[in-house]
């Protein structure tokens, strides 16, 4: 796991009990980041077989970014599916 999940994994996991998403889902999602900012992504391991070749994208399930020093969660079509 990247180090902004872990620094804000309480926050995360509140936002999944207050929203009835699953927390061991959101820790096993693909993750990318940079400063305040964090994405979770799902990766089929079904799909890009290929690497690069293939070109699946994968879904953004959750973006969490720190604005003012609070956490602002921003949810897309894929939260509920894969969360």
């Amino acid at each position: 796991m990247c180090k902004l999940f872990d620094d804000w994994s309480k926050d995360i996991e509140k936002f999944c009990i207050e929203n009835n998403y699953s927390f061991e889902k959101a820790k096993k999602l693909s993750q990318c980041w940079r400063k305040d900012f964090l994405a979770l992504q799902y990766f089929d391991p079904e799909k890009g077989k290929t690497g690069l070749l293939d070109e699946t994208p994968m879904p953004l399930v959750l973006t969490i970014s720190k604005k003012d020093g609070k956490l602002h969660f921003e949810q897309t079509e894929h939260t509920r599916k894969y969360l």
